[in-house]
């Protein structure tokens, strides 16, 4: 018999995510098989917020009626009855990024915000304003569903967990990259076989088998195309047995990048940065209105990845991904406490992941020498240990010239 209540709209609640939100904002719209949520919106810059809120209402009123947008005033207020919690936060922003990127270039190494010297900079700046983060969700909404995407990946992940929130990563560049070898293989997934396992940005893919053929021999034997983002290097195929994900070749082995076209320019924190501030203004000049300069930047991560997983997660349809969880025993040739990613099924009654079966031993060893580092840098950021954060540099499989660790970790240091 019904009593003639209704059940209260879930509440989704975004903290960070700029003048992207709005994207985010569409996706989840699109994505979620419900007439009634309430999207809560934070970020850093409080004046902006507003603006960023009202576009995004105005959008979403053409796509779902019952939706609702808000600005919420405080942490507390915003994770108040949150049933997910999407962790789109960078912690002193593009600015912080920047520097990331900046400061390990001196050192002919190059700068990112999820790995390496860089990656361990954002860490260390990032992990006292994330446990506040994480323990006033605990606090507030202990039940939430934590999907992060806060970078370093494997480190605010691992953080999340420590306190005991139902958290996961979620990244999209697998998904993305496999979907490119199968295409330029002319492969159907379906019919295709393959083993995935790695850390965040760091995935490798082996034994990709479609119909008899070998799927990363086939696309690694193909010209490279002009701006071809998923291109495999021969010889970094057989020396691992396995095909990485672009950052490898990117941070980790530019001489196999120079091979493949793949490089990294400098710069792209500050285009990012100039980009915002157009978007936000457009959005207090034109609310509701669609925007050219979003074109400007893809956000895959968010329709490939967020707004199908939370919508699984919301009773929609189950949909699969990777998905960045501690290891236990997923990953044997692995710590267990190590933030592992591998594929995996998202459902409403929760993700199941997808062991990747065992490693080949050169990718074993690589990851082992990453996750040492990154266990390091967890523990430095997490202890305000300066001495951890210099052995996490020391130890990581990269040229770092003799004599410029303790600089390296001093300047990781410098954006807090």
């Amino acid at each position: 018999m019904s009593t003639g209540l209704r059940a209260a709209a879930p509440v989704i609640t975004i903290l960070g995510g700029g003048a992207f939100t709005p994207r985010l904002c569409d996706a989840l719209g699109r994505a979620i098989p419900l007439h009634e949520v309430e999207l809560r919106l934070l970020a850093r810059r409080t004046d902006r917020l507003k603006v960023i809120a009202d576009h995004s209402a105005r959008r979403l009123a053409r796509i779902r009626s019952g939706w609702r947008v808000t600005a919420a005033p405080s942490l507390e207020a915003g994770l108040a009855g949150a049933s997910i919690v999407v962790l789109l936060v960078r912690v002193g922003g593009l600015q912080a990024r920047a520097w990331d990127e900046l400061f390990p270039a001196s050192f002919g190494l190059v700068g990112d915000e999820g790995l390496g010297p860089g990656g361990i900079a954002n860490a260390w700046r990032t992990a006292p304003e994330l446990l506040r983060i994480a323990r006033t969700i605990a606090d507030v909404a202990p039940d939430a569903r934590v999907v992060n995407l806060m970078a370093p990946l494997g480190i605010t992940t691992r953080l999340l967990l420590e306190q005991g929130l139902d958290a996961f990563g979620v990244c999209e560049l697998p998904l993305l990259t496999f979907e490119q070898w199968l295409a330029r293989a002319g492969a159907e997934p379906r019919s295709t076989s393959w083993h995935y396992a790695g850390l965040n940005h760091l995935g490798w893919f082996w034994d990709v088998r479609a119909d008899g053929k070998d799927v990363l021999r086939h696309v690694a034997g193909m010209p490279v195309a002009n701006g071809y983002r998923a291109p495999i290097d021969m010889r970094t195929l057989e020396r691992f047995a396995a095909a990485p994900l672009r950052y490898f070749y990117e941070v980790y082995d530019r001489d196999a990048g120079e091979r493949v076209s793949l490089g990294r320019r400098s710069g792209r924190a500050a285009e990012l940065l100039e980009l915002a501030d157009t978007l936000v203004q457009r959005f207090a000049d034109s609310p509701g209105a669609e925007i050219p300069e979003e074109d400007a930047r893809a956000t895959p991560w968010l329709d490939r990845a967020v707004a199908p997983i939370v919508s699984a997660m919301l009773d929609g349809p189950a949909c699969s991904g990777f998905v960045n969880i501690r290891n236990g025993d997923t990953i044997p040739e692995l710590p267990s406490e190590l933030v592992v990613e591998v594929a995996a099924t998202f459902a409403a009654r929760g993700i199941t992941p997808r062991a990747p079966g065992p490693l080949p031993i050169p990718v074993a060893r690589f990851l082992r020498r990453v996750g040492e580092s990154e266990t390091l840098a967890f523990w430095g950021a997490r202890q305000r240990d300066p001495r951890l954060i210099a052995r996490a540099i020391e130890t990581l499989p990269l040229p770092i010239p003799r004599g410029a660790v303790s600089e390296l970790a001093s300047l990781a240091q410098q954006a807090s």
